[in-house]
């Protein structure tokens, strides 16, 4: 047998795993961890483009073209996805905002070795209001340096005792602090706050990752029906551990009729931010919209960049 014949044999081997992965990615079958494929959609969709190439290279022509489609239509899933969410700005981007805000969203780790700069940052960033997560991580001099300039808060009001936080400068109403289901973790918040004359509720949302069980999906099940009793404007901000486009994200935003922001800035891993995964994100529902969104500038010692946005309310 040549070379050439046992390099396509090989390589048709790799591409039967491909097709199975590309199942994986675009069928949803509710297996643990499933979320992390879909959400790592486009980048196991690129990186496969290569296998095709290699098989034409020896030959296995057909092949090649067939795993092409196929990853082609993968892509293609994904795109439909996020062109759907998109869709949903359509009806507030000409709109004449009556008030805007700006937001920051940031997990900030617990362990993070340089928590007084991430605080730092929290206070020159100019958001008007900040939810950050495993907020521990700034340390208590860092969380009375935040609270000094943002006097409301939902959360850590003791540095033991402190995980999920929302800092505002306007007054904070009709508070809850809820377990998620799964975990049982006390990280589903709501607030609602007035801001230029113009209320609206922030939800701050840390999911548990999705390779733990199916916790993730009775998480969103309790977020899904908390949310969808709201009133009035909403800006949904968190840590989901899985992208937009993801399946159980995905869902999400379709039955909450969510908006997204005008793009998907990368937040993790840090060490390749700008090809990296949007596990960090924002939402509004109802007469609010992200006008513009950015990744912050650098990740201050934690594991995740956070999320800096301009939020505007009809």
């Amino acid at each position: 047998m040549s070379i050439l014949s046992e390099t396509r044999g090989v390589l048709s081997g790799l591409a039967v795993v491909g097709v199975a992965l590309l199942f994986a990615v675009s069928v949803n079958l509710g297996v643990p961890g499933q979320e992390l494929l879909s959400t790592l959609r486009f980048h196991i969709g690129v990186a496969m483009l290569l296998l095709p190439l290699a098989l034409a290279l020896t030959g296995a022509r057909l092949r090649a073209l067939v795993l092409s489609g196929l990853i082609g239509l993968s892509l293609a899933q994904g795109a439909t996805t996020i062109f759907a969410q998109q869709q949903r700005r359509a009806a507030l981007e000409s709109g004449v905002a009556h008030a805007s805000f700006r937001m920051l969203g940031f997990n900030v780790l617990n362990s993070n070795p340089r928590g007084a700069d991430a605080a730092a940052f929290v206070i020159d960033s100019g958001a008007d209001v900040v939810v950050l997560m495993e907020a521990r991580g700034v340390g208590p001099a860092g969380l009375e340096a935040i609270a000094a300039h943002y006097p409301y808060r939902l959360g850590c009001e003791s540095p033991r005792v402190c995980d999920l936080a929302i800092f505002s400068r306007t007054p904070l109403a009709d508070t809850q602090m809820q377990r998620l289901n799964g975990l049982f973790r006390t990280r589903l918040f709501t607030a609602k706050t007035i801001i230029g004359g113009q209320a609206v509720t922030i939800v701050a949302l840390h999911l548990t990752k999705p390779y733990f069980d199916n916790n993730a999906e009775l998480e969103l099940r309790q977020a899904r029906e908390v949310i969808g009793a709201i009133e009035g404007p909403v800006l949904l901000a968190g840590d989901f551990n899985a992208a937009a486009w993801s399946n159980q994200i995905a869902a999400l935003a379709d039955q909450l009729g969510l908006i997204p922001p005008p793009g998907y800035p990368a937040t993790w891993p840090v060490k390749i931010a700008p090809f990296g995964v949007p596990i960090d994100n924002m939402f509004t529902r109802g007469p609010a919209l992200i006008r513009n969104i950015a990744s912050t500038p650098e990740a201050f010692g934690s594991n995740h960049l956070g999320l800096l946005a301009t939020v505007d309310l009809f």
